[in-house]
């Protein structure tokens, strides 16, 4: 009889054990519940706060035009924006600074080349005006490609209509120097036009691009450029040419007062040269 009772006592043994690991395993699932509904995760193991559903969103595009507009609005899609800008204009740079650095090394291989070859003056002109030739080539040629992806970066800013990042000073502080950057690079390639709405826009950017002496210095410069192609062309109308004309003359004293002083000798000649050509103007309408 005792190996009898042995077993019993055994059997015993093993289902209390059995049934106590049961009562475990259902407590600490019940435990672990509550932290992986507050924690849920995606397949990558970030944490995600909405509720996992079945909608497959990664590629949806909206068909209505508003809801696209909207998303927009957000923070993050702007933030994108200004990463492909900054990329751009990063780019834009890179190209100037290495043109900068071969015109460097160009340069002193033409002050070390002896030229034993001449024996002329009108020699040394030829060569002197090759040399500036391809210095000139190769900065048009860096500059044309450079405000191409300056362009680009001005593109992407535009873009962006998050209130939040176009009020932040960082934001503006990079929109200064892009702006400034593109139109010195213009208007070195002669493209006069194309600068005078972003330096428009520059000079409403802060306090300190509304007193900029450069850019009412650039700004006159392109002014009296579109004012002189006016006046070559034979249809323009005499409104528009003065339109642009008293803009020049109002960006250069502009440029003057900040830089000498409203109660400057510079500032004094230059009134007087703007008052004369404003009577010529004056003249000549009153005699057609």
């Amino acid at each position: 009889m005792k190996p009898i009772g042995i077993v019993k006592k055994s059997v015993g043994i093993v289902t209390a054990a059995v049934f106590a690991i049961i009562l475990t395993s259902i407590s600490f699932a019940q435990q672990a519940a509550p932290q992986a509904q507050g924690e849920k995760k995606d397949l990558q193991g970030q944490k995600v706060d909405e509720e996992v559903t079945g909608w497959r969103v990664r590629d949806f595009r909206p068909y209505i035009k508003a809801i696209e507009e909207l998303e927009k609005l957000n923070k993050d899609y702007s933030d994108n924006l200004l990463k492909l800008a900054v990329d751009e204009y990063s780019t834009g740079l890179d190209i100037l600074e290495d043109m900068e650095n071969e015109i460097g090394k160009l340069k002193t291989q033409f002050k070390n080349d002896k030229n034993l070859n001449e024996r002329f003056y009108w020699q040394e002109i030829d060569r002197r005006n090759a040399q500036q030739s391809k210095v000139g080539y190769k900065k048009a040629e860096a500059k044309m490609k450079a405000v191409t992806y300056f362009t680009k970066a001005i593109k992407y800013v535009d873009e962006i209509q998050s209130v939040e990042l176009q009020e932040d000073p960082k934001m503006i502080a990079f929109k200064t120097r892009l702006y400034q950057v593109y139109v010195s690079t213009q208007y070195d390639l002669n493209n006069f036009k194309p600068c005078i709405g972003l330096l428009e826009r520059y000079i409403t950017l802060s306090d300190a691009c509304k007193k900029d002496v450069w850019a009412y210095k650039y700004l006159a410069s392109c002014y009296g450029y579109i004012e002189k192609t006016l006046t070559k062309y034979r249809h323009a109308a005499e409104d528009e040419i003065m339109i642009y004309r008293n803009k020049k003359n109002r960006s250069m004293l502009q440029a003057v007062e900040l830089k000498y002083g409203i109660d400057s000798p510079h500032y004094k000649l230059l009134q007087e040269i703007v008052e004369i050509d404003e009577k010529k103007t004056e003249n000549i309408n009153d005699f057609k």
